[in-house]
């Protein structure tokens, strides 16, 4: 096999190529901080509840199920964590999210049965001090996830430009891959004013931006890497190098296209709008990856 073509393959494989980021144990720690205060929260309210019904003589709906629930989400949570299972800790979160929605759901349906005035009344004296304890809970998580964010960013920075060098080390144009790490560089310098409002809005519309550059930075990895490898492919003697150059032009254009429609911007209007196109994306461009993977076995299977 040709060296070139060698370099060819190893750019296409650098494209496809597990990474893991080493501060994910720490983000997955700060996240999880999150669902604990949300928990603790979420018992401690309902325990003083069912007093405020005993003390009112009022009755309220058995809420040890939900809470049993919000416990397993809990532990099956830390599991995840603590195996850096990222997959896992992503539905785990969704799960806690969903059994949180059934509780609010039962208490909100249980409000409207037999209760009292003197009941809301002991619920919302009972309820201040909780809410400040999760206030604190809640601002000591965000102050971790702060830090943590900038490392986990850093690192794949650190990354990219490790890939950009890898390119341009063969010769490859990676100008496209670069104007994305100068967006990246500048999310660094916005964590801390997000984190300073203590919005979660705020935080996460970086979430959203972070997930678009990710998204745009593998795209122009692909463009990068087809433009490289083409003349590499037209000067080989592959016996099937003729499809591999028509389905790679057409998976270039496909990937130039989804850049243009998932354009970056640093200015998040709407997190619920710029979080969908996001999925939108996302689903698209796994198809034009797996495009991308089988190119490069047609390239062995020829050569």
């Amino acid at each position: 096999m040709k060296p070139l073509l060698v370099l060819a393959l190893v750019a296409l494989a650098g494209v496809s190529a597990a990474w893991t980021n080493g501060a994910l144990p720490d983000m997955m720690d700060a996240r999880y901080d999150y669902a604990v205060c949300n928990v603790d929260y979420a018992t401690d309210w309902l325990s003083m509840r069912e007093d405020c019904a005993d003390s009112t003589d009022v009755p309220v709906f058995d809420s040890s199920s939900y809470v049993t629930d919000l416990e397993d989400d809990l532990g099956d949570l830390e599991e995840a964590k603590d195996e850096a299972n990222q997959v896992e800790f992503g539905l785990g979160m969704w799960q806690l999210g969903a059994d949180s929605l059934e509780l609010i759901g039962a208490v909100f349906q249980d409000a409207f049965t037999n209760k009292t005035g003197e009941f809301f009344s002991c619920v919302r004296e009972g309820e201040a001090p909780l809410i400040e304890v999760h206030d604190t809970c809640f601002d000591a998580a965000m102050e971790k996830e702060r830090d943590v964010s900038k490392d986990y960013v850093n690192n794949e920075l650190e990354y990219a430009n490790g890939q950009i060098a890898e390119l341009q080390a063969v010769g490859a144009d990676t100008s496209d891959m670069e104007e994305i790490v100068e967006d990246g560089e500048t999310l660094v310098d916005d964590i801390d004013p997000a984190f300073d409002t203590k919005n979660p809005t705020e935080i996460a519309k970086l979430y959203a931006r972070h997930s678009r550059l990710v998204l745009l930075f593998r795209l122009e990895q692909m463009v990068a890497t087809i433009d490289y490898a083409k003349p590499i492919i037209e000067a080989g003697n592959n016996e099937n190098k003729d499809e591999i150059l028509s389905r790679g032009t057409a998976l270039r254009d496909d990937t130039e296209e989804l850049i243009s429609e998932c354009a970056y911007s640093a200015d998040v209007e709407n997190n619920f709008e710029y979080g969908r196109q996001n999925l939108e994306c996302w689903d698209e461009a796994l198809d034009l990856y797996q495009e991308f993977n089988a190119l490069g076995g047609l390239i062995l299977e020829g050569a």
